[in-house]
């Protein structure tokens, strides 16, 4: 009888030890299958496993999964460089423990994942089993935070070198006042054929042609609106382009404006100093003829977008210029707005139009900035804050 009731214990003390692997092995498998990260087993060149998680990130069914090769799951890109280091952590070699790379989904697409690889005991061998965290909105985050430091440093570097320009510029101009003053004091008091009379007018000459540098200076520098008032861009664009349309026959312009464009506080002359020097800018770009498109749009801007400018955010009007031209690199578009920055050949021009036209922007408040790539043009947009008390005043006649 003894015997029996220890024979029946160690029955009860197997179930017990059976019963309990189970809900072990239940509870392993539900927190795999419920992961929020994918996961995968892989067997010699077979898949022999995948939760649910790892068959949603890649579209695909767990059947579908089941005896793939496991290497067709990475982006062709990476496939070789994963067997390599599958293979050596079955050798019992040292493998990064974790690495980003890209898995190509079932319908061809790819998104960037962080895995995490080890080789494992399983029924008296080897298998690896893989981790799969998809980072791709992280990727994006990180792209975003990288653009807008870039951005960022970009107009901090420019308003240090309009610091610069300015000061420049005003002692220039100091220089040629000096100049001007003494050649004009001189021909006060002889007459035109005076031996030096034709080189006394060829230093006022110069000196016209020095103070029209300091003044595109003194532009890229903030140097003042001078003539404020309510504008609207749409009625300036369309006087603008049309000036410069009849120099210009070989170049097609098709415009496209904004209904009920918002009014801005814009100095008319500095804004059409902009875009004739955008114009001209597209012009070169486009020596055998092409096509402009010009645009206007009311939009918002919001703080995201307008901090690395060091802007305010609310309601802009903008106004894009785009081009059919030959384009420009990225570090020709790192440079365009640096004073005396120039494409052109030497003699050909100081570099000083578009150096006016971001200080003019900056001035009113506003954005520039432009996209372009070799052999595709370039699109110029500008930003100027909508005239906020003409918004209210209109409210009030309702």
């Amino acid at each position: 009888m003894e015997r029996v009731g220890k024979h029946v214990k160690e029955l009860l003390e197997e179930v017990v030890a059976q019963e309990e692997v189970q809900r072990s092995e239940r509870l392993y498998r539900a927190l795999v299958e419920k992961s929020f990260d994918g996961i995968f087993v892989q067997k010699g060149t077979k898949i022999i496993f995948a939760n649910k998680r790892f068959c949603e990130l890649l579209g695909y069914e767990k059947d579908d999964l089941q005896g793939m090769d496991y290497w067709l799951v990475y982006h062709p890109d990476y496939q070789n460089l994963i067997r390599e280091w599958t293979e050596a952590s079955l050798r019992g070699e040292k493998i990064p423990p974790q690495y980003e790379v890209k898995l190509q989904r079932k319908n061809g697409s790819s998104f960037d994942v962080e895995l995490n690889a080890r080789a494992v005991s399983f029924e008296g061998g080897l298998v690896v089993q893989v981790l799969v965290r998809d980072i791709t909105e992280q990727k994006q985050a990180e792209k975003e935070k990288r653009k807008l430091e870039v951005q960022l440093q970009q107009a901090q570097k420019m308003d240090a070198v309009s610091t610069l320009a300015g000061g420049i510029a005003h002692d220039f101009n100091n220089l040629l006042m000096g100049i001007q003053g003494n050649a004009s004091l001189m021909l006060f008091d002889i007459d035109s054929s005076h031996r030096h009379y034709k080189r006394l007018k060829n230093i006022e000459l110069q000196v016209q042609k020095g103070a029209e540098i300091t003044r595109q200076l003194l532009g890229f520098a903030r140097g003042g609106k001078y003539e404020v008032k309510p504008t609207d861009i749409n009625d300036l664009i369309k006087w603008s382009s049309e000036r410069f349309g009849r120099t210009k026959k070989d170049i097609k312009i098709y415009s496209k404006y904004q209904k009920d464009i918002w009014i801005v506080e814009a100095d008319q002359g500095q804004i059409e100093h902009v875009l004739l020097n955008l114009f001209a800018n597209a012009c070169q770009a486009m020596p055998g003829g092409g096509e402009l498109y010009l645009e206007t749009q009311n939009i918002t801007l919001d703080e995201n977008y307008t901090r690395p400018y060091q802007v305010i955010a609310g309601r802009y009007v903008k106004t894009s210029v785009t081009d059919t031209g030959v384009g420009m690199d990225k570090a020709t578009q790192q440079r365009i707005f640096d004073p005396f920055f120039t494409t052109k050949k030497m003699g050909r021009g100081i570099g000083l139009g578009l150096a006016s036209v971001y200080g003019i922007i900056k001035n009113h408040g506003g954005i520039i900035n432009v996209y372009s790539k070799n052999g595709e043009g370039s699109t110029f947009n500008i930003y100027l804050p909508a005239f906020e008390k003409e918004v209210i005043e209109e409210k009030g006649d309702h």
